[in-house]
């Protein structure tokens, strides 16, 4: 008895074999939905098998339910893997074909068996039933379906007018929008404009102010070097009168003549000086008039010699005054003549600030008259650019309202 069972068990362990080589497309195309009924009318699962293997949490996907269903099956023997043939015999011709290589005869040998032919027509009804009322309800959900086909193509329609209404506002937002760009790029060069014209002018205020800073050391200098002319001058005019009082003492001094004369009469007083000491040394007594004579002629000589001493000191001098009067007149006149080139120089200077200032000036109103321009021009895109917004908003206020 041993043996036979073990023998039995490697028989069904044979006929499942065929089974477990497909299981993987078994579990992936079988409905457990349908082979249950069948199943349960051969009586090989029970009420509780079926719950098992539909209704279990377990199991949640057709393929788990189907794989449960087979490990049942297989655990029921030989009777099992029959009835499996026969259910998918019947439900899955191909893979009844593919699990035997046999063609489907759909025999029912077992419900048969079982039930006699009254249960395999019962079965067979309980089939037909099942399948018209399937039938119904697709036919309801045909109807269903073209209803709702109905429905969508009417809303495709609406979506179809809404979509050509889109695709306007589109255009025309497209549209807004590469004119805006276009109003942006514009903006953008009128900035960038105006940020030059505003560098330009901050570089023409900044020559303007250096202009202005070195008129005012120009013009400063100028005041310096008059005031030097004006010491110079007044300086002119001492020397000059002090060489016209030299001048007039030079025309005042004594003559040649004069001169010559005195020296004669100093060469006589000498020559009777003279007498008088050889008339003295010889021992001779002198009368009283005479010696009173000498003394007078003594004291003219000394107040001669110093007369004539003092001449030649203020004669000297007055050369000496004269030398240096010159030195300083020419001196005065070198600086007198570097004077006037310097002033014709920095007179000839501001008028060349001068005429730059006025050039200045002109640019720098013309650069404010083109300023003005480009904030005039500013404005007027900035204006623009605020209605293309305004326009947008306004435009896309509609595209949410459809």
């Amino acid at each position: 008895e041993s043996c036979s069972s073990e023998m039995v068990k490697e028989e069904e362990e044979a006929l499942w074999e065929n089974v477990e080589s497909n299981r993987y497309i078994l579990s992936r195309y079988i409905n457990p939905n349908k082979l249950t009924p069948y199943l349960r009318q051969c009586k090989v699962i029970d009420e509780q098998d079926e719950d098992e293997v539909l209704n279990s949490y377990m199991l949640v996907s057709k393929v788990n339910r189907a794989g449960r269903l087979l490990d049942i099956l297989h655990t029921k023997g030989q009777r099992g893997y029959v009835v499996f043939l026969e259910s998918l015999e019947f439900y899955y011709p191909d893979l009844y074909k593919l699990v035997t290589g046999k063609e489907p005869t759909r025999r029912f040998s077992t419900i048969v068996v079982e039930e006699g032919h009254e249960g395999l027509t019962q079965f067979l009804m309980n089939e037909v039933i099942k399948l018209q009322q399937q039938t119904k309800a697709k036919d309801v959900q045909r109807v269903e379906i073209l209803s709702k086909n109905q429905t969508l193509e009417d809303e495709h329609k609406k979506l179809r007018l809404v979509n050509q209404e889109l695709l306007t506002f589109q255009e025309r937002y497209n549209k807004m929008k590469e004119e805006r760009n276009n109003c942006n790029d514009e903006l953008m060069k009128v900035k960038d404009d105006n940020y030059n014209l505003a560098m330009r002018y901050a570089g023409l205020s900044e020559e303007k102010n250096m202009a202005v800073m070195r008129s005012r050391d120009l013009q400063l200098e100028i005041d310096q070097l008059k005031h030097k002319l004006n010491k110079v001058e007044e300086e002119c005019k001492l020397e000059r009168k002090q060489s016209l009082k030299l001048k007039n003492d030079i025309e005042n001094r004594p003559r040649r003549e004069q001169i010559l004369e005195l020296e004669r009469e100093n060469d006589n007083l000498k020559l009777k000086i003279q007498e008088l000491q050889s008339i003295i040394q010889s021992g001779k007594p002198l009368p009283d008039s005479e010696k009173a004579i000498l003394d007078i002629l003594e004291h003219d000589r000394q107040e001669a010699l110093e007369d004539r001493q003092d001449l030649v000191n203020r004669l000297y001098n007055l050369h000496e005054e004269v030398r240096q009067a010159e030195e300083l007149r020419d001196k005065y006149l070198e600086e007198k003549e570097d004077l006037e080139l310097k002033c014709s120089t920095l007179v000839k200077d501001c008028e060349m600030y001068k005429n730059r200032m006025n050039t200045i000036m002109i640019q720098l109103e013309e650069v404010e008259r083109e300023r003005d321009q480009a904030f005039r021009s500013r404005d007027d895109a900035q204006n623009q650019f605020s209605q293309c917004l305004i326009d947008k908003d306004k435009y896309r206020k509609q595209i949410r309202e459809l």
